[in-house]
């Protein structure tokens, strides 16, 4: 058996085998040997009969073609294993009709993984945010919480900016009623934008139990083409006026607001202070990472073939559908309401597509040019993670890996991010932080049922292909509210 390989820069490898006669002599009589085993030859118990009766049964060139077959699979087997090719669709195979006696050729183009070229990546360099927080961000911190936990007391005087006012509306534009509300509370807010633009104003100053009737335009560049620019007619009754009380910022303020764990109001201040500081922290972080990512990709030379983008945006798709599904909604609902066929959606995505696909290689390249592994003990963790958080995953193979790949795919960003900028003073907080991060990007993964893993997984997971995968089997086998 001869076999050459070409590699195209197509993200392609097309396999040329030629076969001796000799070649499928020997792989008939192997095909002779296990077709006896299965086909009934009157006289004759299975396994048993002369090939001759089994070529007059079953036809001499099925013999010759299941022999064919098993040569074919086993020369493309031996190839994508000798020549390191990681196949990422079903080969499409050129196999001519064979004749008897005469040597064979056929052609196998294969869509694979081409290896990524990584930049020099350790020249790179950035510098790590140092967060701070102003104690003009606790105060506007502190405020939002008095507004939450204001309440509104009935006053009998006219509205103002501010108040909170229950009315009856109703609008009219061109004959037709957009709005018929009753009873229906509203903050009266000297910013209101799109239809009720210019009402506040009106209301403003009226008492309760007083009616009033005018006339406001609708903004030119409101959604609704039919109504923009049009006269909104208003007949308005306001039937009550509330004033908001805030709390006073005391230390019985700071009791009620953290339940007790805080006595003084300084201590909230501290509190809110250092958890301000903490999300900061947190979004540079992630900041960073992403700029060091993506500084990485840029330097790589990656090569795809369109099979691994066009796979990735059915992966957008579908993880999509779960989330639509916690909203009661399917992926056809969603795609009707965007105005998109499938074909449409997934051509529009497929740019970040291709984007997600690069850094996955690259992160994947990058783990195994740093020599990162995720041990046992890694793995182990991550389940009883989980299983804490309440989320009991079972324990398969192809969710194992698809932990592992999330977790040392995180892991290879740490070492990256680590090289570029420096050890972070922090350490241990950001570890933490990290492993955390990690937790949730494999458990994201994995609830979103991600049972079979990509051909990029499989790479990360050292090569963890099956049999079945590398058989090749020719054609001869067989409305608007207020508020």
């Amino acid at each position: 058996m001869k076999v050459s390989v070409e590699k195209l820069p197509t993200s392609e490898a097309v396999l040329d085998v030629d076969l001796t006669w000799d070649e499928l002599e020997k792989a008939s009589d192997k095909a002779y040997r296990k077709l006896v085993q299965t086909v009934d030859i009157h006289g004759f118990r299975r396994g048993r009969a002369p090939r001759s009766l089994v070529e007059r049964k079953v036809g001499k060139e099925h013999i010759y073609q299941e022999g064919l077959d098993e040569l074919m699979t086993e020369a493309y087997r031996n190839a994508v294993k000798e020549h390191e090719l990681t196949p990422v669709a079903p080969p499409q195979v050129d196999a001519p009709e064979f004749e008897l006696g005469q040597p064979y050729h056929f052609t196998v183009t294969v869509p694979i993984l081409t290896p990524v070229e990584l930049g020099e990546y350790h020249t790179l360099h950035f510098e790590r945010e140092e967060p701070e927080v102003t104690s003009e961000e606790v105060e506007k911190e502190l405020e939002t919480l008095r507004e939450q936990r204001a309440t509104w007391q009935t006053v009998e005087r006219p509205a103002a900016v501010g108040d909170r006012v229950t009315v009856d509306l109703k609008l009219v534009v061109a004959d037709e009623t957009v709005s018929d509300l009753k009873d229906n509370p509203f903050e009266l807010t000297d910013e209101r934008h799109g239809l009720f633009t210019g009402m506040d104003e009106q209301v403003n100053g009226m008492q309760a139990g007083e009616s009033k009737s005018f006339t406001t335009t609708i903004p030119e560049d409101y959604t609704n083409e039919k109504l923009a620019g049009k006269e909104a007619n208003y007949d308005i009754t306001m039937h009550k006026i509330e004033t908001k009380e805030l709390p006073e910022l005391d230390d019985t303020f700071a009791s009620e607001i953290s339940d007790g764990q805080y006595t003084t109001l300084e201590d909230v201040r501290k509190a809110i202070s250092d958890s301000i500081l903490e999300t900061k922290k947190r979004r540079a972080l992630e900041e960073l990472r992403d700029k060091v990512v993506n500084a990485v990709v840029a330097q790589s030379t990656v090569t795809l073939h369109p099979t691994l983008v066009k796979e990735e945006a059915e992966e957008m798709l579908h993880q999509i559908s779960h989330l639509l599904e916690q909203q009661h909604m399917s992926v056809d609902q969603y795609l009707l309401m965007m105005r998109k066929t499938r074909e449409e959606y997934l051509q529009e995505v497929e740019p970040e597509a291709e984007k997600r696909v690069k850094r996955q290689l690259v992160l994947d390249a990058v783990a195994k040019q740093e020599e990162i592994q995720v041990s046992a003990e890694d793995l182990e963790a991550l389940f009883q993670a989980y299983a804490q958080a309440g989320q009991n995953l079972q324990r398969t193979e192809a969710q194992a890996r698809t932990l592992v790949i999330t977790y040392m795919r995180e892991k290879a960003i740490s070492r990256l991010v680590d090289l570029a900028a420096g050890p972070d003073p922090d350490a241990e907080e950001v570890q933490a932080e990290e492993e955390e991060q990690s937790v949730t990007n494999a458990e994201a993964a994995a609830l979103t049922g991600a049972t079979e893993t990509t051909v990029e997984d499989e790479i990360a997971a050292h090569d963890i292909v099956e049999e079945d995968s590398a058989t090749i089997v020719t054609e001869e086998s067989p409305a608007d509210t207020i508020g």
